[in-house]
């Protein structure tokens, strides 16, 4: 028997625990946090700046070609921000990224942040509606595979997880696209439209496709943590004191158990993002994977960089709040 003793009962069931155990979380470790995310975030910025410093030969010789005149490579230079030296250039970049000017888009004149202004909510919407569908079939899942974990039903669960996981993600959109839009007619194969709920139409299909490959992994650690809190002392004596199962199975088993989910949905935020340029493609969403890759396409350097840097600081968000939530949900976790 483990002697971890975890959270005691009466702690946890007094009514003022949960907005204590906040606030002793933002007092505790939110300070280190944040500065971890903001050196991070420094980091991503830094990285989006070496992009064209890095790339081999003269990127405005590489845009206009052999017949480009000085004065027009001149100008290129000034507009990607490569006149001066290296800490004038790394000293205009920040402080255009702090007053939220990226550069100009050299394919369509215009500002680079209103054109991720246009395609990040798409990606955004995708992924947070990724995010609660994956979580709420891996919780019910992961927690009936832990209670049975000796049984058929934990053997085939994990066969089933292993083949998922091996599925390219490209291949289950295409399938799916034709079982739910081509044979059923529920989902439409590409578009996109503004607003909600309409844009639910659109993104729903794209959000199940990221899921075959996210909900086994969800449920797959969800089900070990569970199997490895049943195993903690707080939890024997919970059982001993007769609580109702309501109350056993949110604050003693579900609760403590869903941090190191949530921590490893944060952590696989940057593939999230990735798989998502790829199902945009698939299904012509105009999010942030079709905007880089159609960048990418046109040479068009500063969408490049501004597109990384923007999700970069995203998913460095994304984290820093995943500390916070994980240090709330599970009172055993502790600022490093």
């Amino acid at each position: 028997m483990k002697t971890d003793a975890g959270p005691s009962p009466a702690a946890i069931s007094s009514s003022t625990a949960p907005w204590a155990r906040f606030r002793g979380v933002l007092g505790s470790g939110a300070t280190l946090r944040l500065g971890r995310a903001f050196l991070v975030s420094f980091g991503v910025m830094l990285v989006a700046f070496l992009l064209l410093r890095l790339a081999p030969g003269d990127p405005a010789a590489t845009l206009l070609g052999d017949q480009a005149t000085p004065e027009n490579l001149a100008q290129l230079r000034e507009a990607l921000g490569l006149n001066g030296t290296f800490l004038e250039q790394l000293a205009r970049y920040l402080s255009g990224v702090v007053h939220g000017n990226l550069g100009i888009s050299l394919a369509s004149n215009q500002p680079v942040l209103a054109l991720i202004g246009r395609a990040f909510p798409v990606t955004l919407w995708l992924v947070l509606l990724t995010a609660a569908m994956a979580l709420l079939a891996a919780v019910p899942l992961g927690m009936v595979a832990a209670l049975h974990h000796r049984t058929w039903f934990g053997h085939g669960f994990r066969v089933v997880v292993s083949l998922l996981l091996a599925t390219p993600v490209f291949f289950s959109g295409l399938l799916l696209i034709l079982f739910f839009s081509i044979r059923l007619k529920m989902a439409p194969v590409a578009g996109y439209e503004t607003g909600f709920p309409a844009n639910m139409v659109y993104l729903w299909l794209p959000a199940l496709t990221l899921c075959t490959v996210l909900v086994p992994l969800l449920a797959r650690v969800f089900q070990s943590s569970v199997i490895d809190t049943t195993e903690q002392e707080f939890v024997e004596t919970a059982v001993v004191r007769g609580l109702p199962r309501r109350v056993m199975m949110w604050r003693y088993l579900i609760r403590p158990s869903i941090a190191p989910t949530i921590s490893l949905l944060a952590y696989i935020v940057g593939q999230l993002v990735g798989s998502a340029v790829v199902v945009e493609a698939i299904f012509g969403l105009p999010g942030m994977g079709t905007l880089l890759i159609e960048a990418v396409r046109v040479r068009d350097y500063p969408v490049i960089q501004g597109g990384i840097a923007v999700l970069g600081l995203f998913v460095v968000a994304v984290g820093y709040l995943s500390d916070l939530s994980g240090g709330w949900l599970d009172p055993r976790t502790k600022a490093k």
